[in-house]
């Protein structure tokens, strides 16, 4: 796996395929793997480039972890290597540092995939974040993984992908899982989204009970160009409950954009 040396960090990436750029941002606690079926469907016509987060993966966390500072680190990776504009994609906590890629450098992006995702939670993110503080005050990081998958994914998903959703997040140190956790739970980018001029595509799980089908409405209330549609059979990480039917939905939107 290539490495890229930015903002003080060493970023691990994925980097596969030919075409116009299709940056990938992954889910809290998860890494560049998450994309490996979206990766194989598209790379024949896009360069797909997929980050480790900050902390994330085999990524370093030096600065401190935030979703603005992946954004930064994203950016400053695909200026060096020569990759920008791009379409950014994300997941879940990848969509808002989509929405913060974006308003760090709007001419970059050509378009967005918002995964599974949302703009705001208010308070319930504050008792969110002091939920899994309490929770990794008693529990290891394998233990917290097992129970994460357990309530995530759905049961008919992939042994492979519960597999690796469990390693990844087990592999991580609790600290940085923490610092993450507290950047994405209190998170706030409305004013960001408002500021979106580009074409975006909303996805959603309709059996996502972590950021059900109103927090994509939210967001696509205040991005009023978006299309937005449900995915069948899939939960909070879509693209893996479901690959075919995440790709069916949102590889119709990125074909207007391919080499």
């Amino acid at each position: 796996m290539p490495t890229i040396q930015v903002n003080g960090e060493t970023i691990h990436y994925v980097r596969e395929g030919q075409g116009p750029t299709l940056a990938m941002f992954h889910s809290l606690g998860t890494n560049s793997y998450l994309w490996t079926d979206q990766i194989a469907a598209v790379k024949d016509r896009f360069t797909c480039v997929a980050f480790d987060a900050r902390g994330h993966g085999m990524s370093t966390n030096v600065g401190g972890v935030t979703n603005q500072a992946v954004a930064e680190d994203a950016h400053a990776a695909l200026k060096e290597m020569g990759l920008l504009p791009a379409v950014v994609m994300g997941i879940s906590m990848g969509g808002l540092q989509c929405a913060r890629f974006h308003d760090l450098a709007p001419k970059d992006v050509t378009a967005i995939v918002y995964a599974d995702s949302f703009a705001h939670i208010g308070e319930a993110g504050v008792e969110r974040v002091k939920m899994i503080e309490a929770t990794l005050d008693e529990k290891s990081m394998a233990d917290y993984a097992a129970d994460y998958t357990a309530q995530t994914l759905l049961p008919g998903t992939a042994a492979r992908h519960k597999d690796a959703l469990t390693a990844a997040i087990a592999g991580m140190r609790a600290a940085d899982y923490l610092q993450m956790t507290r950047s994405v739970f209190t998170e706030d980018v409305c004013d960001h989204l408002k500021r979106i001029s580009k074409p975006m595509k909303i996805v959603v799980g309709d059996q996502d009970q972590r950021t059900p089908l109103a927090a994509s409405e939210y967001v696509k209330a205040l991005v009023p160009q978006a299309e937005l549609e449900v995915i069948p059979g899939a939960a909070h990480l879509a693209n893996i409950d479901n690959p075919a039917g995440f790709m069916a939905a949102v590889g119709p939107f990125l074909d207007r954009f391919a080499g």
